[in-house]
C-alpha cells in the first residue's frame, strides 16, 4: 500500500483547496468543439459499427484521437492539480478513485472555474449528440440522459480483478485515458485493460486467460456493452514505479436494467455459500490429506515443485518461519520448465502459478485472476501439507 500512495502522490493528486490551475480558454461549446470531427461522420460511424460488431472475445471498441489534444492536456492538468482522490482497496481492485464527476454541477462558482476543460468534455460525452452516436456504434438502443464517471489512478501494485461491470441500469462501459502524453505507455508498463472470452460450453463463467489485451493509450476511449455474464475484464497490475495509469471511466445508462442481470459477476459475488455451485461439476474424490504425504504424490509434486522444498529436512525451517512470521515466501518455488513458460515470465513474483497446463487450469476454472499465489502449509499435527490459493 505505501508504494501505491507514495506512486500516486508523484501524480501530485491534491484537494482543490490546496493547489488551484486553471486551463482557461474552454467551455461546454458543444460536442463538435471537443470530440474529433471526422469521428463522428456517416462513414465513420459504419465503419465502427462493423469494428464493434466482429471484435471479440465480446464486442468492444477502441476510438483512438477522441478528443482535441490541447483540451485533453488541459483536462489531465485539472485532474492532477484540482481534484481530490482517495484510496481504495478491496480484493477486487487497488486503486486511487475520485467522486463522482456527476455532481460537479453543485460546485461553487470558484470550484468550478478551476475545471472548465474537465466539464466540457464531461459535456460532450454525455450530450444528446454523443449518446446518439453511441447508439448507433454499438446497437446498444436508448440510452437516458444519466451521468456516472469518475477519475481513476492505478499506481504501482494497481489493479482490478475480472468482473462484468453489471450494476444497475448500466449499458456501456468507457474508458478515457489520460496517461502521459509525452510519454507513451508500453505493455512493460502494465496496465492493460484484459478481456475474457467464456469457457467453452459454459455460459456466464470467464476463462482464465484474456484473449485481448488493450494499452491505456493516451486519447483513446474504450467502450464496450455491459453484458451480464459475459463482458468479462479486468485492469492488469500496474508494473511501472513512476508512470501512474489516469483515466475517467464512466457508464452510460438505460431506463430499466438489462435482463440477466442474475447471472452478473456482482450478483454471483452476493450469493450465499453454496449457491453459486454448479451442478455439473462432480465432487472432489481426492484421497485422504491427514497423513503424510505419500511417495505418490511427491512423484506427482516433483513434475512441478522444486525438489528442495520436497524434502522433510525442509519442512521443519518452513513450519518455524510460518510460526514465527505468520507467512513464508519459497523462492524458485517451480521447477525451471515451469517458471519459464511463456506466461510466468511476466509480471509474476516468484512462487506464482500461472494457469497454462491443462491440468492446473482444470483446476482453477472459472475462478476470477489470472494467476494465484499457492501458499503451502504444513499441518503440524499429520506432517502433511495443505495449500491456500491468495489471490493477487
Amino acid at each position: 500500500m505505501d508504494d501505491a500512495v507514495r506512486a500516486a502522490e508523484a501524480v501530485d493528486v491534491q484537494p482543490a483547496a490546496k493547489k488551484q490551475k486553471t486551463a482557461a480558454g474552454f467551455a461546454d461549446n458543444g460536442t463538435t468543439d471537443v470530440v474529433r470531427k471526422s469521428l463522428l461522420s456517416h462513414n465513420s460511424r459504419s465503419e465502427l459499427r462493423q469494428q464493434h460488431d466482429t471484435s471479440g472475445p465480446f464486442s468492444h471498441l477502441v476510438l483512438k484521437d477522441l478528443a482535441d489534444d490541447k483540451l485533453l492536456r488541459a483536462v489531465r492538468e485539472e485532474v492532477i492539480h484540482n481534484i481530490s482522490a482517495t484510496y481504495k482497496e478491496t480484493d477486487l481492485f487497488k486503486v486511487f478513485q475520485t467522486g463522482d464527476l456527476a455532481n460537479m454541477d453543485a460546485l461553487d462558482p470558484e470550484s468550478a472555474a478551476q475545471l472548465p476543460a474537465l466539464l466540457a468534455l464531461r459535456g460532450a460525452i454525455y450530450s444528446q449528440e454523443f449518446r446518439q452516436f453511441v447508439e448507433d456504434i454499438t446497437g446498444v438502443g436508448d440510452l437516458s440522459d444519466k451521468t456516472d464517471l469518475s477519475c481513476n489512478v492505478y499506481a504501482q501494485g494497481g489493479h482490478l480483478l475480472n468482473h462484468d461491470d453489471v450494476i444497475g441500469t448500466r449499458a456501456v462501459s468507457f474508458i478515457i485515458y489520460l496517461t502521459d502524453p509525452d510519454e507513451p505507455w508500453t505493455a512493460e508498463d502494465g496496465g492493460a485493460l484484459e478481456l475474457y472470452p467464456l469457457v467453452e460450453g459454459q455460459q456466464h463463467t470467464p476463462d482464465v486467460i484474456p484473449t485481448t489485451s488493450l494499452l491505456p493509450t493516451w486519447n483513446s476511449m474504450v467502450m464496450f456493452r455491459v453484458q451480464p455474464g459475459r463482458s468479462f475484464h479486468s485492469v492488469q497490475e500496474v508494473v511501472s514505479a513512476d508512470k501512474p495509469r489516469l483515466s475517467i471511466s464512466g457508464w452510460y445508462h438505460k431506463a430499466a436494467p438489462q435482463q440477466g442481470s442474475e447471472h452478473a459477476s456482482l450478483q454471483q459475488l452476493q450469493m450465499k455459500a453454496g449457491e453459486d455451485q454448479i451442478q455439473m461439476h462432480a465432487e472432489f474424490e481426492g484421497g485422504d490429506t491427514s497423513g503424510a504425504v505419500s511417495e505418490a504424490d511427491l512423484a506427482l509434486l516433483r513434475a512441478w515443485v522444486n525438489p528442495a522444498y520436497l524434502k522433510a529436512a525442509s519442512w521443519a525451517k518452513i513450519l518455524d518461519k510460518l510460526e514465527a512470521d505468520g507467512s513464508v515466501q519459497l523462492q524458485k518455488f517451480l521447477v525451471p520448465e515451469v517458471r519459464s513458460s511463456p506466461q510466468s515470465e511476466k509480471f509474476l513474483p516468484a512462487g506464482s502459478v500461472c494457469l497454462q497446463d491443462a491440468a492446473a487450469e482444470s483446476a482453477m476454472r472459472g475462478q476470477l485472476p489470472r494467476c494465484s499465489l499457492l501458499v503451502m502449509q504444513v499441518d503440524t499435527a499429520s506432517g502433511g501439507w495443505t495449500s491456500e490459493r491468495c489471490c493477487g
